[in-house]
């Protein structure tokens, strides 16, 4: 199982990266608590991170993160099951580092 929260919330990014159809695939709508999405400085991603890391950069000028709203304590998105060993491979390499 794993969550979603960014570009492979849309199913056909997904399945480009898979690189099937992924009829194995079971989607749900999921609510992760206790963190926060925001856009990473510089890139086209977000990011997500515990809310009470998220305040703790926030007062930091330096932070590697844009300064949202941080009232919301959790992040919307989509909990994906049946992939295959080779699907997590390929995104993994998708995701890096």
């Amino acid at each position: 199982s794993l969550f979603f929260y960014g570009t492979l919330l849309h199913p056909a990014v997904l399945r480009r990266v898979i690189g099937h159809e992924g009829h194995t695939l079971s989607y749900q709508p999921a609510i992760l608590q206790g963190y926060t999405r925001h856009h990473v400085k510089g890139d086209t991603y977000p990011a997500i991170i515990p809310w009470e890391q998220a305040q703790a950069l926030f007062n930091d000028s330096t932070n590697a993160i844009a300064e949202p709203s941080t009232t919301e304590r959790t992040v919307r998105g989509s909990l994906v099951t049946g992939f295959s060993p080779v699907d997590i491979s390929l995104l993994d390499v998708f995701e890096g580092d």
